[in-house]
């Protein structure tokens, strides 16, 4: 009898247990890494760039990493079936909980992609929201198949990983979906969606080898395109730009360099408050600055003095362009939505709060050196 229970025992443990029988393997598996969404031809086209697993894993002394690129793509009437269609040309099954970038064409932006893909996002449970969100003015195909430089795996690439550039110079701030998603549906606010070009500049063994690099920004508000604008037309985005970590200015002069600086510990604030009845805004900016590279003989204010002059001056070149193209550039609708409700729902028309020249108040910029060849100075 004794035999006999523990028999018994053993199967009723051993019904407990779990088992693998419906495991994959991971190279049966094809685990996203980029997703394209286009628009061609009145159809909704997606990308895919699968990840490359042996990019990654450590190689034995002196054998080279063998770079591959596998790009998938599908097309139909909206992004869900577009993604359907691309299932039935799969080998595999496709895993979207690895994804860490989408990138959207100028195209797509304009017709209005983007509330089908945050709407797919939101009901799929393998997305998430700690991707990385891009756009680019460039072939999707060809963003996609663009290699990274020293047989780096495509994963820390400026596309997949762009904290990593922006941490040594911040230009243009990376933007994460859960943040496009906020500001794609808050009253007032302005997207900043950072896009992609492809760059020359980059030789493997003196063989041309182009490379991704952020461009400019493309600005979304009130769940419209509005326009997208290149790096050199909005430098004052950085001042005002709260995960602004270290970035470069250069003083001129008639006709040369005067000093170049590296500016970091970036503070900055946008006051509005409301002056005969119509909104102003008001900026403050304060930072600490070195000195790599000093061209001329000014004392220490001296050169503080035009650092902030020309900071204030990106700051308004910014605001005017684009004013000119009927963006609010800096989101100053929501900063009065946010302090003045209700003098903002009595501004706005169709939620749209109405800007012009005069909206800019004091611009306020303190600049400290402290480092750098200040010693070397007069």
């Amino acid at each position: 009898m004794k035999t006999i229970r523990c028999i018994a025992i053993v199967i009723l443990l051993s019904t407990l247990l779990t088992g693998c029988w419906g495991t994959r393997e991971i190279e049966h598996m094809i685990y996203v890494n980029t997703l394209g969404v286009d628009y061609v031809k009145d159809k909704v086209v997606v990308y895919i760039q699968m990840v490359n697993f042996g990019g990654i894993a450590k190689k034995e002394p002196g054998q080279s990493q063998q770079q591959k690129t596998f790009i998938g793509k599908g097309e139909g009437d909206a992004f869900d079936t577009a993604i359907f269609n691309l299932y039935a040309s799969s080998p595999q099954r496709i895993v979207w909980s690895n994804i860490k970038t989408v990138v959207f064409t100028e195209d797509a932006l304009k017709h209005g992609l983007i509330d089908q893909v945050l709407d797919v996002w939101d009901r799929y449970y393998e997305y998430r929201y700690t991707v990385w969100a891009m756009a680019t003015k460039e072939p999707l195909e060809q963003v996609l198949n663009t290699s990274s430089t020293s047989e780096l795996s495509a994963i820390y690439s400026q596309l997949n990983s762009p904290m990593r550039s922006y941490e040594q110079s911040s230009v243009i701030a990376p933007l994460y979906m859960y943040k496009l998603i906020w500001k794609w549906k808050e009253k007032g606010e302005t997207v900043h969606l950072p896009y992609l070009v492809i760059i020359g500049g980059w030789t493997d063994n003196k063989k041309p080898s182009p490379n991704i690099s952020m461009a400019g920004v493309c600005f979304l508000d009130h769940q419209k395109f509005r326009s997208c604008l290149p790096t050199q037309d909005i430098l004052g985005l950085r001042w005002l730009e709260k995960k602004t970590i270290r970035t470069s200015l250069v003083v001129k002069g008639e006709k040369k360099i005067k000093a170049m600086m590296v500016m970091n510990n970036i503070k900055s604030s946008i006051r509005p408050r409301l002056v005969n009845g119509k909104p102003v805004f008001d900026f403050k900016v304060s930072m600490q600055g070195t000195l790599p590279q000093l061209s001329t003989s000014l004392h220490r204010q001296q050169l503080e003095m035009q650092a902030a002059k020309e900071i204030k001056s990106q700051i308004m070149d910014t605001y005017l362009t684009g004013l000119a193209k009927d963006i609010d550039v800096y989101g100053l609708s929501a900063k009065l939505y946010r302090s003045m409700p209700k003098e903002w729902q009595e501004l706005s028309n169709k939620r749209q709060l109405k800007l012009d020249q005069g909206s800019i108040g004091i611009i306020t910029v303190k600049v400290n050196l402290i480092s750098g060849g200040i010693s070397k100075m007069r």
